[in-house]
Protein backbone atom coordinates (compact mmCIF):
# COMPACT_ATOMS: atom_id res chain seq x y z
CA UNK A 1 0.00 0.00 0.00
CA UNK A 2 1.38 3.57 -0.77
CA UNK A 3 1.95 5.31 2.56
CA UNK A 4 1.54 8.45 0.72
CA UNK A 5 -2.06 8.20 0.61
CA UNK A 6 -3.06 8.85 3.64
CA UNK A 7 -1.36 12.47 3.95
CA UNK A 8 -2.82 13.12 0.56
CA UNK A 9 -6.28 12.86 1.99
CA UNK A 10 -5.42 14.54 4.77
CA UNK A 11 -3.82 17.36 2.70
CA UNK A 12 -7.38 17.45 0.98
CA UNK A 13 -9.37 17.76 3.64
CA UNK A 14 -7.74 20.19 5.07
CA UNK A 15 -8.02 22.32 2.21
CA UNK A 16 -12.08 21.84 2.63
CA UNK A 17 -11.95 22.77 6.11
CA UNK A 18 -9.95 25.92 5.61
CA UNK A 19 -12.27 27.10 2.75
CA UNK A 20 -15.55 26.22 5.01
CA UNK A 21 -13.68 28.65 7.42
CA UNK A 22 -14.56 31.75 4.90
CA UNK A 23 -17.53 33.32 3.26
CA UNK A 24 -16.27 33.07 -0.19
CA UNK A 25 -18.19 33.48 -3.39
CA UNK A 26 -16.65 32.57 -6.28
CA UNK A 27 -17.68 34.60 -9.45
CA UNK A 28 -16.44 33.96 -13.35
CA UNK A 29 -15.92 36.38 -15.30
CA UNK A 30 -14.17 36.75 -18.76
CA UNK A 31 -11.06 34.54 -18.32
CA UNK A 32 -11.26 35.79 -14.31
CA UNK A 33 -12.26 33.92 -11.43
CA UNK A 34 -13.38 36.60 -8.63
CA UNK A 35 -13.34 35.94 -4.69
CA UNK A 36 -15.48 37.77 -2.50
CA UNK A 37 -14.53 36.64 1.22
CA UNK A 38 -14.89 38.05 4.87
CA UNK A 39 -12.43 37.07 7.36
CA UNK A 40 -13.07 37.59 11.34
CA UNK A 41 -10.20 38.67 12.87
CA UNK A 42 -9.40 37.75 17.05
CA UNK A 43 -6.73 38.50 19.02
CA UNK A 44 -6.24 37.57 22.83
CA UNK A 45 -6.47 39.62 26.10
CA UNK A 46 -8.36 42.26 24.32
CA UNK A 47 -9.42 43.82 27.80
CA UNK A 48 -7.33 43.95 30.44
CA UNK A 49 -7.92 45.37 33.75
CA UNK A 50 -4.86 47.75 32.61
CA UNK A 51 -6.83 48.89 29.85
CA UNK A 52 -9.88 50.10 32.24
CA UNK A 53 -10.35 53.22 33.60
CA UNK A 54 -10.97 52.96 37.36
CA UNK A 55 -14.66 53.89 38.47
CA UNK A 56 -16.66 54.34 41.84
CA UNK A 57 -19.67 52.68 41.56
CA UNK A 58 -22.69 55.24 43.29
CA UNK A 59 -26.39 54.61 44.99
CA UNK A 60 -29.54 56.47 44.82
CA UNK A 61 -28.24 57.85 48.40
CA UNK A 62 -24.99 59.21 46.80
CA UNK A 63 -26.51 61.56 44.66
CA UNK A 64 -27.35 64.96 45.46
CA UNK A 65 -30.56 66.83 44.09
CA UNK A 66 -33.98 65.46 42.68
CA UNK A 67 -33.13 66.83 39.23
CA UNK A 68 -30.15 64.68 38.19
CA UNK A 69 -31.56 61.23 37.86
CA UNK A 70 -34.17 62.89 35.62
CA UNK A 71 -32.15 65.00 33.49
CA UNK A 72 -29.52 61.67 33.23
CA UNK A 73 -32.46 59.73 31.89
CA UNK A 74 -33.32 62.37 29.44
CA UNK A 75 -29.83 62.57 27.81
CA UNK A 76 -29.23 58.99 27.61
CA UNK A 77 -32.60 58.78 25.67
CA UNK A 78 -31.81 62.17 23.27
CA UNK A 79 -27.86 60.61 22.88
CA UNK A 80 -29.11 57.05 22.63
CA UNK A 81 -32.52 57.03 20.69
CA UNK A 82 -31.95 58.54 17.27
CA UNK A 83 -28.58 58.44 16.19
CA UNK A 84 -28.51 58.99 12.85
CA UNK A 85 -31.06 60.07 9.78
CA UNK A 86 -28.90 59.49 6.44
CA UNK A 87 -29.23 58.62 3.08
CA UNK A 88 -28.26 55.28 1.53
CA UNK A 89 -28.42 53.77 -2.15
CA UNK A 90 -31.72 52.50 -3.28
CA UNK A 91 -32.88 48.99 -3.44
CA UNK A 92 -33.89 48.94 -7.04
CA UNK A 93 -32.76 46.85 -9.35
CA UNK A 94 -30.56 48.78 -11.83
CA UNK A 95 -26.82 48.49 -13.46
CA UNK A 96 -25.61 51.38 -11.76
CA UNK A 97 -26.37 49.59 -8.28
CA UNK A 98 -24.45 46.49 -7.34
CA UNK A 99 -25.07 44.48 -4.03
CA UNK A 100 -22.99 42.11 -2.66
CA UNK A 101 -23.64 40.15 0.65
CA UNK A 102 -21.10 38.68 3.04
CA UNK A 103 -21.89 36.04 5.84
CA UNK A 104 -19.75 33.94 8.75
CA UNK A 105 -21.41 31.51 11.07
CA UNK A 106 -20.32 29.82 13.73
CA UNK A 107 -17.63 32.31 15.12
CA UNK A 108 -16.98 32.22 19.34
CA UNK A 109 -16.84 35.90 20.51
CA UNK A 110 -14.91 34.63 23.89
CA UNK A 111 -12.12 32.34 24.38
CA UNK A 112 -12.83 31.00 27.26
CA UNK A 113 -16.09 30.04 28.96
CA UNK A 114 -17.09 32.08 32.31
CA UNK A 115 -18.30 30.69 36.04
CA UNK A 116 -19.46 34.72 36.71
CA UNK A 117 -22.19 34.99 33.50
CA UNK A 118 -23.58 35.01 30.58
CA UNK A 119 -22.24 38.72 29.91
CA UNK A 120 -18.80 38.20 31.24
CA UNK A 121 -16.28 40.12 29.34
CA UNK A 122 -13.03 37.75 30.47
CA UNK A 123 -11.46 36.50 27.30
CA UNK A 124 -13.15 38.70 24.54
CA UNK A 125 -11.11 37.81 21.10
CA UNK A 126 -13.33 39.28 18.59
CA UNK A 127 -10.85 41.93 16.67
CA UNK A 128 -13.38 43.18 13.88
CA UNK A 129 -13.49 41.45 10.41
CA UNK A 130 -12.00 42.35 6.61
CA UNK A 131 -13.45 41.88 3.25
CA UNK A 132 -11.34 40.89 0.56
CA UNK A 133 -12.38 40.89 -3.29
CA UNK A 134 -9.93 39.15 -5.14
CA UNK A 135 -9.55 37.68 -9.06
CA UNK A 136 -7.69 35.46 -9.84
CA UNK A 137 -6.45 35.50 -13.52
CA UNK A 138 -3.39 34.39 -15.31
CA UNK A 139 -1.10 36.10 -13.59
CA UNK A 140 -2.53 35.30 -10.33
CA UNK A 141 -4.53 37.17 -7.73
CA UNK A 142 -5.06 40.76 -7.85
CA UNK A 143 -6.86 42.77 -5.56
CA UNK A 144 -9.99 44.47 -6.29
CA UNK A 145 -11.46 45.87 -2.82
CA UNK A 146 -10.49 45.90 0.75
CA UNK A 147 -11.77 47.06 3.80
CA UNK A 148 -10.89 46.03 7.60
CA UNK A 149 -13.42 47.28 10.34
CA UNK A 150 -12.10 46.97 13.75
CA UNK A 151 -13.38 47.02 17.81
CA UNK A 152 -13.19 50.76 19.05
CA UNK A 153 -11.03 50.23 22.32
CA UNK A 154 -11.06 54.36 22.32
CA UNK A 155 -11.24 56.12 25.71
CA UNK A 156 -14.48 55.54 27.19
CA UNK A 157 -15.34 52.55 24.74
CA UNK A 158 -13.42 49.93 26.97
CA UNK A 159 -15.55 51.03 29.89
CA UNK A 160 -18.98 50.87 27.42
CA UNK A 161 -17.92 47.39 26.94
CA UNK A 162 -17.84 46.49 30.77
CA UNK A 163 -20.31 49.07 31.93
CA UNK A 164 -23.14 48.58 29.72
CA UNK A 165 -22.36 45.60 27.62
CA UNK A 166 -22.18 47.50 24.45
CA UNK A 167 -19.32 47.69 21.54
CA UNK A 168 -18.61 49.84 18.94
CA UNK A 169 -16.72 49.62 15.26
CA UNK A 170 -14.77 51.70 13.40
CA UNK A 171 -12.83 51.99 10.35
CA UNK A 172 -9.07 50.65 10.33
CA UNK A 173 -8.36 50.76 6.72
CA UNK A 174 -9.91 50.48 3.05
CA UNK A 175 -9.05 50.42 -0.53
CA UNK A 176 -11.18 49.78 -3.74
CA UNK A 177 -9.32 49.75 -7.28
CA UNK A 178 -12.03 48.66 -9.42
CA UNK A 179 -15.73 48.48 -8.78
CA UNK A 180 -17.97 45.74 -9.80
CA UNK A 181 -20.89 47.86 -10.63
CA UNK A 182 -21.43 49.55 -14.34
CA UNK A 183 -19.91 52.87 -14.96
CA UNK A 184 -20.85 55.40 -16.81
CA UNK A 185 -18.88 56.74 -19.64
CA UNK A 186 -16.69 59.91 -17.64
CA UNK A 187 -17.76 58.85 -14.74
CA UNK A 188 -14.63 58.61 -11.86
CA UNK A 189 -16.17 57.80 -8.55
CA UNK A 190 -18.50 55.58 -7.05
CA UNK A 191 -20.31 55.29 -3.57
CA UNK A 192 -20.47 52.63 -1.09
CA UNK A 193 -22.72 51.35 1.91
CA UNK A 194 -21.65 49.20 4.73
CA UNK A 195 -24.65 47.54 6.37
CA UNK A 196 -22.99 45.00 9.33
CA UNK A 197 -25.65 43.07 11.26
CA UNK A 198 -24.41 40.89 14.54
CA UNK A 199 -26.90 37.95 15.60
CA UNK A 200 -26.42 35.30 18.58
CA UNK A 201 -27.94 31.83 19.34
CA UNK A 202 -27.97 30.85 22.93
CA UNK A 203 -29.70 29.31 25.59
CA UNK A 204 -30.64 31.31 28.78
CA UNK A 205 -30.89 29.94 32.15
CA UNK A 206 -34.48 29.54 32.11
CA UNK A 207 -33.69 26.97 29.16
CA UNK A 208 -35.14 28.92 26.49
CA UNK A 209 -33.53 29.42 23.07
CA UNK A 210 -32.59 31.90 21.03
CA UNK A 211 -31.93 31.53 17.59
CA UNK A 212 -30.59 34.05 15.57
CA UNK A 213 -31.45 37.23 18.05
CA UNK A 214 -30.50 40.13 16.89
CA UNK A 215 -27.72 41.91 18.88
CA UNK A 216 -26.91 45.11 16.95
CA UNK A 217 -26.62 47.11 13.68
CA UNK A 218 -23.54 48.92 11.93
CA UNK A 219 -24.03 51.55 8.88
CA UNK A 220 -21.20 52.50 7.03
CA UNK A 221 -21.03 55.11 3.96
CA UNK A 222 -18.34 56.70 1.66
CA UNK A 223 -19.75 59.34 -0.66
CA UNK A 224 -17.55 59.77 -4.24
CA UNK A 225 -14.09 57.61 -3.87
CA UNK A 226 -11.73 57.98 -6.92
CA UNK A 227 -11.98 54.64 -8.89
CA UNK A 228 -8.30 55.78 -10.85
CA UNK A 229 -5.82 53.82 -8.89
CA UNK A 230 -2.78 55.44 -10.67
CA UNK A 231 -4.22 58.76 -9.88
CA UNK A 232 -2.35 60.84 -7.00
CA UNK A 233 -5.93 62.05 -5.63
CA UNK A 234 -6.68 58.43 -4.76
CA UNK A 235 -3.64 58.19 -2.79
CA UNK A 236 -4.47 60.71 -0.56
CA UNK A 237 -8.14 60.13 -0.14
CA UNK A 238 -7.60 56.70 1.12
CA UNK A 239 -4.29 58.15 3.22
CA UNK A 240 -6.56 60.26 4.83
CA UNK A 241 -9.79 58.36 5.31
CA UNK A 242 -7.26 55.52 6.94
CA UNK A 243 -5.32 57.95 9.50
CA UNK A 244 -8.91 59.08 10.44
CA UNK A 245 -9.92 55.58 10.67
CA UNK A 246 -13.95 56.87 11.12
CA UNK A 247 -16.62 55.66 13.72
CA UNK A 248 -19.40 53.72 12.53
CA UNK A 249 -22.91 54.96 13.00
CA UNK A 250 -24.47 52.33 15.46
CA UNK A 251 -23.73 50.10 18.46
CA UNK A 252 -24.20 46.45 19.40
CA UNK A 253 -24.53 44.39 22.61
CA UNK A 254 -22.01 42.06 23.63
CA UNK A 255 -22.65 38.36 22.55
CA UNK A 256 -24.36 36.91 25.47
CA UNK A 257 -22.68 33.81 26.73
CA UNK A 258 -25.11 30.24 26.61
CA UNK A 259 -25.83 28.12 29.77
CA UNK A 260 -23.86 24.68 30.08
CA UNK A 261 -22.31 22.61 32.41
CA UNK A 262 -18.18 22.32 32.77
CA UNK A 263 -16.36 19.40 34.79
CA UNK A 264 -13.78 21.60 36.95
CA UNK A 265 -10.33 20.27 38.36
CA UNK A 266 -11.76 18.49 41.50
CA UNK A 267 -14.00 16.60 38.88
CA UNK A 268 -17.24 17.94 39.93
CA UNK A 269 -19.96 18.99 37.31
CA UNK A 270 -20.71 22.66 37.82
CA UNK A 271 -22.75 25.55 36.38
CA UNK A 272 -20.91 27.65 33.42
CA UNK A 273 -21.71 30.03 30.43
CA UNK A 274 -19.89 29.00 26.99
CA UNK A 275 -18.16 31.33 25.00
CA UNK A 276 -20.85 33.13 22.57
CA UNK A 277 -21.71 31.83 19.38
CA UNK A 278 -22.51 34.55 16.74
CA UNK A 279 -22.40 35.48 13.32
CA UNK A 280 -22.01 38.38 10.82
CA UNK A 281 -23.86 39.60 7.99
CA UNK A 282 -22.77 42.45 5.71
CA UNK A 283 -24.41 44.06 2.93
CA UNK A 284 -22.40 46.39 0.64
CA UNK A 285 -23.89 48.35 -2.51
CA UNK A 286 -21.88 49.88 -5.13
CA UNK A 287 -23.83 52.78 -7.87
CA UNK A 288 -21.73 55.23 -10.01
CA UNK A 289 -24.41 57.65 -10.44
CA UNK A 290 -25.42 59.63 -7.12
CA UNK A 291 -29.50 59.64 -7.94
CA UNK A 292 -29.80 56.32 -6.93
CA UNK A 293 -28.06 57.48 -3.20
CA UNK A 294 -32.25 58.39 -2.42
CA UNK A 295 -32.84 55.95 0.79
CA UNK A 296 -33.83 57.84 3.32
CA UNK A 297 -32.78 55.84 7.05
CA UNK A 298 -33.54 56.57 9.96
CA UNK A 299 -30.87 54.64 12.36
CA UNK A 300 -32.32 53.94 16.17
CA UNK A 301 -31.06 52.28 18.28
CA UNK A 302 -33.92 52.07 21.10
CA UNK A 303 -36.06 49.18 20.23
CA UNK A 304 -39.46 51.60 21.98
CA UNK A 305 -38.84 53.74 18.80
CA UNK A 306 -38.43 51.31 16.59
CA UNK A 307 -42.33 52.73 14.53
CA UNK A 308 -40.43 56.21 14.14
CA UNK A 309 -38.15 55.20 11.27
CA UNK A 310 -41.56 53.58 9.32
CA UNK A 311 -42.87 56.64 9.28
CA UNK A 312 -40.49 59.34 8.33
CA UNK A 313 -39.52 56.42 5.63
CA UNK A 314 -42.66 56.92 4.11
CA UNK A 315 -43.03 60.49 4.78
CA UNK A 316 -39.77 61.82 3.36
CA UNK A 317 -39.55 58.85 0.53
CA UNK A 318 -42.93 60.08 -0.83
CA UNK A 319 -41.56 63.63 -1.31
CA UNK A 320 -38.39 62.56 -2.39
CA UNK A 321 -40.20 59.91 -5.36
CA UNK A 322 -42.76 62.88 -6.05
CA UNK A 323 -39.55 65.11 -6.71
CA UNK A 324 -37.68 62.77 -8.76
CA UNK A 325 -40.75 61.80 -10.66
CA UNK A 326 -41.86 65.90 -11.41
CA UNK A 327 -38.22 66.69 -12.07
CA UNK A 328 -37.81 63.68 -14.65
CA UNK A 329 -41.45 65.04 -16.34
CA UNK A 330 -40.43 68.32 -16.28
CA UNK A 331 -36.81 66.71 -18.60
CA UNK A 332 -39.22 65.09 -20.68
CA UNK A 333 -41.04 68.23 -21.39
CA UNK A 334 -37.88 69.47 -22.47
Amino acid sequence: MNRSFPLIVILIASVFITKAQQSTHNRKGKGNHVLDTLCVNTSSNLLMPENMAVQTGTTFNDQEGRGLLVSGVTGYLITKGTQAIQKMISNRKNRYISQSDYAECDHYFYDKISTLGPYDAVGLQFNGFQIIRLVRNKNGNDTLFFAKFILDTTRGRVEEMINNGIFHLKLDSIRMMSTKVKAPKKADKVSLDFVIDFASSYRDNAGRLNTDAPLGKFIFTLRNVPLYKNDSTIQKYYQSINRKKPALTGECFMVPRSAGYYKNQEGIVQDCWGQGLYSIKVTVKETTKPKFIDKLIVYSSDPTLAVLPGIMQKKYASSAASTSSSSSKSSKAK
